[in-house]
């Protein structure tokens, strides 16, 4: 129930995220491999990245990759919250008071966060392969022109192999491992202090 729980809410956050990682993915790759000066300026801002997006894709184009992005959140999140209420269920994470053990908790919290990113590693890359993919007036880069999301995967793994599904995946585990344990750990002693105070 944990790995669902927290994979949904994942998916919730991730929905009403993803049109802010598209601009993001896109004005990261604005003059990509281009010496300054010698680029096009698509995006001057976020909100004329906004504008221009929706000028030359439509509003739609804000959601694109959408499908993978949800996909990555229902996995990392459920998989990383999953991993972590396990190791709290069964002790792991506690000292021989029973009381949350700072040291332990890190360390589960970012070997979850790793774990989670490890699985979710391919639906990342489609979801940036995806949200890069626009119109021409206003694309850079490689343009990797998707039908869908599994058959995405499906290409990939037949050009390249299961090593091309995960690259880049040593760079999101370490990410993820970093911003799970301090997120985690932050939230679990949180939520024991709220527990331990007196009820008036």
């Amino acid at each position: 129930m944990d790995y669902l729980i927290g994979g949904l809410a994942g998916v919730g956050a991730g929905f009403f995220s993803n049109p802010f990682d598209v601009i993001k993915t896109r004005m990261q790759l604005q003059g990509e491999l281009k010496a300054r000066g010698q680029h096009a300026i698509h995006y001057k801002n976020v909100v004329h990245a906004v504008y221009a997006v929706v000028k030359a894709d439509g509003l739609t184009a804000l959601q694109k990759g959408i499908v993978p992005a949800l996909w990555f959140q229902l996995v990392v999140n459920g998989t990383r919250l999953g991993i972590y209420q396990t190791a709290d269920n069964r002790g792991l994470i506690r000292n021989e008071k029973g009381a949350t053990s700072v040291s332990k908790s890190i360390f589960y919290g970012a070997l979850a966060g790793a774990a989670g990113a490890l699985v979710g590693s391919p639906f990342l890359l489609i979801k940036t392969q995806l949200m890069s993919y626009s119109h021409i007036s206003i694309a850079v880069g490689y343009q990797h022109g998707h039908n869908s999301t599994f058959k995405a995967l499906k290409q990939i793994y037949n050009k390249q192999g299961l090593k091309g599904l995960w690259r880049g995946s040593v760079s999101t585990m370490l990410r993820n491992s970093i911003g799970s344990s301090s997120q985690i750990v932050t939230f679990s002693r949180l939520v024991r202090s709220e527990h331990r105070k007196p009820k008036l």
